[in-house]
């Protein structure tokens, strides 16, 4: 989907009309205070004179009545606006929200997705459990749980296909099934240090001093990485399935040290 505006302004100008269709009389200013953003900001951001302030994006988000999808897209034409990101391929990719929270919040299930891009991979739930030194019980547990999302389906034979190509869950919206795989993600990466030889894994990390207003940037580049290394998933004899985690975040307190002092 490609198109003149930012996919936010298009959905902030179109809950705009619908208010107006129903009501005439419904003014800009009116629409300013339902949404919690000053009259004179909303102007600029219509007539494209700037664009909608990054701290007001959840507040507008909460009165927009806007689906998972919109609202990944909404956050994310926002984010990218700078970057002129172009967004065609990224639309394909089918959207899971939390509504899916154990799908999300659990690697087993993004693991045997992964598994249909193995040549080799036989789609029965024996081979889920050997890949994945899983247990019967539990493959059965996870294969279910995505059939039921709708995620995969079974052939007339009793073999498993992937439905969607791409997978993907919302971006930069707040999620407890997220923050629960990040978790996850974390302390599987603690017991890998341990129990998988280093010429098979990386590890690394960087302290690093940045302007806090840079963050958005970084989020960008580290996206960018994340999809290169997605790429190798096309090159290649293609026969195991890794976790690629990336942890970014403050060492420092924003606040000062008076405040700090009083905690």
């Amino acid at each position: 989907m490609e198109t003149s505006q930012s996919y936010y302004l298009v959905k902030i100008k179109e809950a705009l009309s619908i208010k107006q269709r129903n009501n005439p009389y419904y003014s800009l200013r009116a629409f300013a205070r339902d949404i919690g953003i000053h009259p004179a900001t909303l102007s600029q951001i219509i007539n494209g004179k700037r664009d909608l302030p990054k701290r007001d994006c959840e507040k507008v988000l909460s009165k927009l009545n806007l689906g998972p999808k919109e609202r990944s897209l909404f956050v994310e034409s926002l984010r990218n606006k700078k970057n002129n990101l172009k967004r065609s391929d990224e639309d394909q990719r089918y959207l899971i929200d939390e509504s899916h929270y154990k799908i999300i919040s659990e690697w087993e299930h993004f693991a045997v997705l992964e598994l249909f891009n193995i040549k080799n991979f036989k789609k029965t739930n024996e081979d889920i459990a050997d890949r994945l030194n899983l247990s019967m019980n539990r493959v059965d547990v996870v294969t279910t749980n995505l059939l039921m999302a709708s995620l995969i389906s079974k052939d007339k034979d009793g073999f498993f296909y992937k439905i969607h190509h791409d997978v993907k869950t919302s971006d930069n919206l707040k999620s407890q099934a997220l923050r629960d795989s990040h978790k996850e993600t974390m302390l599987m990466g603690v017991k890998k240090i341990e129990d998988i030889e280093i010429d098979k894994r990386d590890f690394s990390s960087i302290t690093m001093a940045i302007d806090p207003s840079k963050i958005e940037d970084a989020k960008f580049i580290i996206k960018e990485f994340r999809k290169k290394m997605n790429s190798l998933s096309q090159e290649g004899n293609v026969s195991e399935v890794y976790q690629l985690g990336v942890q970014f975040y403050p060492l420092t307190h924003s606040d000062s040290k008076e405040n700090r002092s009083l905690q």
